[in-house]
C-alpha cells in the first residue's frame, strides 16, 4: 500500500479525478467494441463489425498511443498526436459507416 502511494504523490486531487475519468472512458469505449463485435460474431450484422472497430480506433488506439508516449523515451509528440488523430477520425468514420450501412 505505501508504494501506491508514493506513486501518487504530488498529485492533486483533480489530476487523480481526471486520470481516473480517462481509464473509464477507454475501458467503456472497448466495452461497447467488445458487445458489437459480440454482435457482429453472433447476427452476422457487418454494420457492428464497423461499430466495434470504429471504438476501438477513437478510444483503444489513442489510449494505447499515449501510454507508449509516457512510458517509451524519445517518441516525439508530434507523431504520438498525429498517429492519435488519425485513428480517431479513422474511428469516427467507421461508425459513421457501420451506422449508414443496411
Amino acid at each position: 500500500m505505501v508504494g501506491l502511494t508514493l506513486q501518487f504523490e504530488g498529485l492533486s486531487a483533480l489530476e487523480l479525478a481526471v486520470g481516473a475519468s480517462e481509464v473509464l472512458s477507454v475501458l467503456l469505449g472497448l466495452t461497447i467494441a467488445y458487445i458489437a463485435y459480440r454482435g457482429y460474431r453472433q447476427n452476422g450484422a457487418r454494420p457492428m463489425l464497423f461499430v466495434s472497430l470504429g471504438f476501438v480506433l477513437v478510444l483503444g488506439v489513442p489510449a494505447l498511443v499515449g501510454g507508449t508516449y509516457l512510458l517509451v523515451p524519445g517518441v516525439p509528440e508530434v507523431a504520438a498526436g498525429v498517429v492519435t488523430q488519425v485513428s480517431e477520425v479513422a474511428g469516427l468514420v467507421s461508425i459513421l459507416y457501420g451506422l449508414r450501412t443496411d
